[in-house]
């Protein structure tokens, strides 16, 4: 793992902003770490209109593929708001250390997280099917992975 000394610049459409600011300061009673890192990531972010979002950023209800730490394979989960999860094993809570460092990052982009005491970086390889804000309907956007 390389040490990363300047995080990369994330964008975040207002919707996840303001649903996210929200959660970080109802989170400081329970988990006060993940909480900070979440409210830091959220105060260095540029905010934009979920349709101004571009597509090879990573949002809520994305699914992202990634590697951690340089591992050989990569990993693909859907990023949903805390409240949002119903399958553990295929999505993963954006106020989790690791979704908070994937939470508006762009295909390429690395960044550092600590998970349990141990420092990783986590790559983001490609964005999947990204849903809309009322759930029902799967946008694909031009070089989406639909296979994943």
């Amino acid at each position: 793992m390389n040490a990363q000394r300047h995080p990369p610049p994330i964008t975040i459409a207002t919707s996840d902003y303001n649903r996210l600011l929200s959660t970080a300061i109802i989170q400081q009673e329970h988990d006060r770490r993940a909480s900070n890192f979440l409210l830091e990531e959220l105060r260095r972010a540029k905010v934009c209109h979920p349709s101004e979002l571009p597509e090879d950023i990573v949002s809520t209800n994305c699914r992202v593929i990634f590697r951690i730490d340089d591992e050989p394979k990569t990993r693909a989960y859907l990023l949903v708001h805390p409240d949002d999860l119903i399958w553990p094993g295929a999505e993963i809570s954006v106020t989790t250390p690791l979704g908070t460092a994937l939470l508006g990052l762009r295909v390429g982009d690395r960044m550092s997280f600590i998970e349990e005491g141990t420092a990783h970086e986590v790559v983001v390889e490609g964005i999947g099917l990204r849903f809309l804000d009322d759930g029902t309907a799967i946008t694909r956007t031009p070089g989406s992975i639909w296979w994943v």
